[in-house]
């Protein structure tokens, strides 16, 4: 096992450009220049491929481990594996890699002097790739040269830094995926309704939520990335019919693909590269494994130390990373046991088909469990209050819940804990032959139920 390195090598070039290859005529006398150009053609194309449509991230090991040495304090590990730079290059990891949280933390206090006080620092490890110049072999040149140049690397090897920052690495496009997918699966599909929304109207809300990306006028460019993606939660009024899920999917993806996607990467390479002033280019190489919250401590004024007393936690929940084409089909064919809101796949919905009903008679206080999923509930006897489970455990789970008597007695629906129902601590049914369907999702780490049909 080795250490993360703050020293890496690299080969000092001018970088050719990647869209050109040379074109080989008869005659010709190919140089240097000639094939360093062929093979940045072939590999800018490979990368160009990975980052535009595949993505990054990491893509299999490089599992973090939080270890705890008895003599130097607080170890990180990274164990092998493989990830994808947003550049679209491959990184390899191939031994075991650590670092000592207590010496880090010692030897960059000044940077943690300057931010406020606080008893905890928050790092980040990141993994870089690198390329390192090797197998140096005799060449020809002027006499009276010095020894460093009578030798020159024949071969360059695709190496790697790990390192821990004080900042949190630019991952935009990944941050704006998961907020936009958040965003979309918030909408309620139903059967219920009469007819969805208009498209243009659907549409213009996807807008209308990105709304700080959209400069005004085109042609006046942010010079920096506002702070967040989809702004709120999609309008009230937006609703889904069953039937149409496919269609409004579709141009939900166009608009992100046209639109949105465009300006939420950062490029400095291959077609059409866009980025602000503000982002740094060597970040185009680095992806997030995890952020730290180190306990610290004053060993002096202006210098800190690692907190041995308390636990270093590590948050992996930021982390990119890619499932492989196999894994998605297996769950795609097989492993989807879906819901029937836009947090499934579409095509997905719940199978109406032999759903469990439960006819449930008052005075009743029930607790529910994933596995009841319609409940025709009679209350002209007393009072029915039906107990949601914990939304964060069961994401997707839906319920449909139908009152069918008459009088004054309720049929009411409490979430659980913390869990709230659009808002609401509770839901109720209040006249006869009303229903109400719900869904479980998870919302800013806090389990949520939407409702996303009734009557």
């Amino acid at each position: 096992m080795s250490c993360f390195s703050a020293t890496v090598t690299t080969a000092n070039v001018a970088e050719p450009n990647p869209t050109k290859h040379v074109n080989y005529n008869l005659g010709m006398v190919l140089g240097v220049a000639d094939f360093q150009q062929e093979h940045a053609y072939l590999s800018g194309r490979d990368q160009w491929m990975a980052r535009d449509l595949i993505g990054y991230g990491t893509v299999r090991g490089l599992k973090i481990d939080n270890e705890t040495d008895t003599d130097k304090g607080p170890r990180i590990a990274v164990e092998p594996g493989v990830a994808v730079s947003p550049r679209g290059q491959m990184i390899c990891v191939p031994t075991a890699q650590c670092a000592y949280l207590k010496d880090w933390i010692e030897q960059h206090s000044s940077e943690l002097s300057s931010s406020p006080l606080s008893d905890v620092a928050r790092l980040y490890i990141v993994l870089c790739y690198r390329d390192c110049p090797t197998d140096n072999v005799p060449i020809a040149g002027e006499p009276c040269r010095s020894e460093d140049q009578l030798v020159a690397a024949s071969r360059v090897t695709d190496d790697f830094s790990l390192e821990l920052r004080a900042e949190r690495p630019n991952q935009r496009e990944e941050d704006a995926v998961r907020d936009f997918v958040d965003w979309l699966k918030q909408i309620g599909v139903s059967d219920s309704v009469v007819s969805s929304t208009p498209m243009d109207q659907f549409l213009d809300a996807i807008r209308a939520a990105a709304r700080q990306w959209f400069t005004s006028p085109p042609e006046s460019p942010l010079s920096s990335p506002p702070s967040d993606y989809m702004v709120g939660s999609p309008p009230a009024f937006i609703h889904i019919h069953t039937a149409d899920v496919c269609e409004y999917m579709r141009a939900a993806f166009r608009l992100w693909v046209t639109e949105l996607r465009p300006k939420w990467i950062a490029r400095w390479h291959g077609c059409a590269a866009t980025h602000f002033e503000t982002d740094d280019k060597a970040e185009e190489d680095c992806v997030m494994l995890a952020e730290l919250t180190v306990p610290i401590i004053a060993a002096s004024p202006g210098n800190w130390t690692v907190d041995g007393s308390r636990t270093v936690r590590v948050d992996e929940s930021r982390r990119p990373f890619m499932i492989h084409l196999r894994m998605l089909q297996e769950w795609l064919l097989c492993g989807c046991s879906c819901a029937d809101n836009l947090s499934s796949p579409p095509g997905a919905q719940l199978n109406r088909t032999n759903v469990p009903i439960e006819n449930v008679a008052g005075p009743a206080n029930i607790n529910l469990s994933s596995n009841q999923r319609i409940l025709v509930c009679d209350a002209v006897a007393g009072v029915i209050t039906l107990n949601l489970p914990p939304a964060n455990n069961n994401v997707g789970c839906v319920f449909i819940v139908k009152r069918i008597n008459v009088g004054a007695n309720a049929v009411r629906i409490a979430a659980s804990g913390t869990d709230l129902i659009d808002g609401a601590a509770s839901a109720a049914l209040a006249a006869p032959q009303r229903f109400i369907e719900i869904v479980a999702n998870v919302r800013g780490g806090s389990g949520v139920w939407h409702i996303i049909g009734g009557s």
